[in-house]
């Protein structure tokens, strides 16, 4: 007797399969999804490991995060390991710095940096000389610096008054570039200051500047101590107020003949014919009178046209000063250079053609240009270098430029001025100058017939295109 199963409905068979099928597909897009979300996540740790600058790109106004050709090639020859603190609340953090500090860490693989929020390390403001929040920290071995947050921004406000606003420049790369490499300094220069005739002291700005470029500023009497020091990488004669002696300046040739470095500067009302004699060895001499300006670019507005707002031509010992600063000086009186053979000359700060020396000052009932005062230009400053002895010479004819008062009035431009002139003297490296990025975005002027065009293109024309485009291919598949 034959048993006679009955065989399962045509429908049934083919809805097990089609469960089969739809179980297979999806284990097979599971797989997937996980392999694809795998795939994604090494990418992710992948590109997260890669420097910044190749994935991140710069779009800010003025290139703020981009770094200048001055940090790259300041960071290329960084071989010893550094680590910047960022003082940052967590969720408070400066987005800009923390950006522009990737960029360092990218460029440099000795170069590295790390957040600490001081509500968690309350200590790192008495370890660091009172570092608060926003600043950044740079350490090297046993050299430290802190760069305070108000350095990193800028603002010019010589504008405000006529347009009610205020430039924001970002300051920071400036700031934390020079902070690297002071950092990166293993050692002090001994500058010797020289005293006993009546020399103004280097202080305020001026001796910061000094001793952010690496030079240790001692004092020197030559009635004490007989002779210069074998060390001694430069002597400051900064405005005496009696003439050196022949004793003194034979000791001072001695050091220059032996390859020294000079830095002179000179009050014109005070005589000196000792010390004038020792700079004419190297070219340079007064040029009698006072120094007047008549072109209102180059003095103080408001002052006497004796307070004098020059020139600071570009050349290797001016390399320190940023561009656009300025260096105030007040009542001046020019030198003149004499070339002679194996010396190199360098003007350091100049009047415009328009100045004249006022050769009569002390009994000239006006100040009017006669026939007897030469007209300019003139250099008040230059720097002289002998190509034999390897000596160096920089002569500042005016000692109202190392005054507080007068490098506050141009913002530290004095200072600049003078830190560029001992670095050049010392053969060392000027300090890195990188202008602050604009933060004001330009808003483009875009005229009302153009605006009116782009408005009807955008608002009409496009969105109608769009849906005839569509009406138009829904009526064609309709036909098929």
């Amino acid at each position: 007797m034959k048993l006679h199963f009955p065989r399962p409905a045509q429908g049934a068979v083919g809805t097990a399969e089609n469960r089969r099928r739809t179980l297979k597909n999806g284990a097979y897009a599971a797989a997937l999804t996980a392999v694809v979300l795998a795939a994604l996540i090494l990418l992710n740790l992948v590109v997260g490991a890669v420097p910044a600058q190749y994935t991140r790109f710069d779009i800010s106004t003025g290139q703020m995060f981009t770094l200048t050709e001055t940090t790259r090639a300041l960071l290329d020859t960084v071989d010893r390991d550094v680590t910047a603190l960022y003082l940052g609340i967590t969720g408070e953090e400066d987005t800009n710095v923390t950006e522009l500090l990737d960029r360092y860490a990218g460029a440099c693989p000795h170069f590295r940096w790390q957040q600490r929020d001081p509500n968690l390390y309350p200590n790192l403001s008495g370890e660091y000389s009172g570092a608060g929040v926003g600043d950044v920290i740079l350490l090297c071995g046993d050299n430290s610096e802190v760069v305070s947050y108000g350095s990193l921004y800028a603002q010019d406000y010589s504008s405000y008054y006529t347009t009610g606003y205020a430039q924001t420049y970002f300051a920071a790369e400036g700031a934390i570039t020079t902070a690297l490499a002071n950092v990166l300094r293993t050692g002090t220069l001994p500058l010797y200051a020289m005293t006993g005739h009546g020399e103004a002291a280097l202080e305020g700005d001026f001796a910061q500047t000094l001793q952010n470029a690496g030079f240790g500023v001692e004092t020197l009497s030559l009635v004490t101590a007989g002779a210069v020091p074998e060390d001694a990488a430069a002597l400051v004669v900064n405005a005496p107020q009696v003439d050196y002696t022949e004793a003194d300046v034979a000791a001072l040739r001695t050091y220059l003949q032996g390859g020294g470095r000079l830095l002179a500067v000179t009050d014109f009302t005070v005589a000196t014919p000792n010390l004038d004699a020792l700079l004419e060895e190297y070219g340079l001499s007064r040029q009698p009178g006072v120094l007047i300006e008549t072109d209102l670019n180059y003095y103080l507005y408001n002052y006497p046209q004796t307070y004098l707002l020059p020139d600071i031509p570009q050349n290797d010992v001016t390399a320190g000063i940023a561009q656009g600063m300025y260096a105030l000086a007040p009542v001046a009186q020019g030198i003149v250079s004499d070339p002679m053979q194996d010396f190199e000359y360098y003007p350091l700060l100049t009047t415009s053609d328009a100045a004249y020396s006022k050769v009569d000052y002390q009994t000239a009932e006006s100040f009017a240009q006669t026939g007897e005062d030469p007209a300019g230009p003139f250099d008040l400053a230059v720097a002289s270098a002998d190509g034999q002895s390897g000596a160096r010479v920089v002569w500042l004819n005016c000692a109202n430029l190392l005054d507080a008062g007068a490098d506050q009035v141009v913002y530290g431009g004095n200072a600049q001025w003078l830190g560029s002139a001992v670095n050049w003297l010392c053969g060392q490296q000027n300090a890195p100058v990188i202008d602050p990025k604009s933060m004001n975005g330009v808003v483009p002027d875009v005229p009302a017939v153009a605006a009116i065009a782009l408005g009807i293109l955008l608002v009409i024309v496009l969105p109608l295109a769009v849906l005839i485009a569509g009406a138009v291919y829904c009526l064609l598949r309709r036909r098929r």
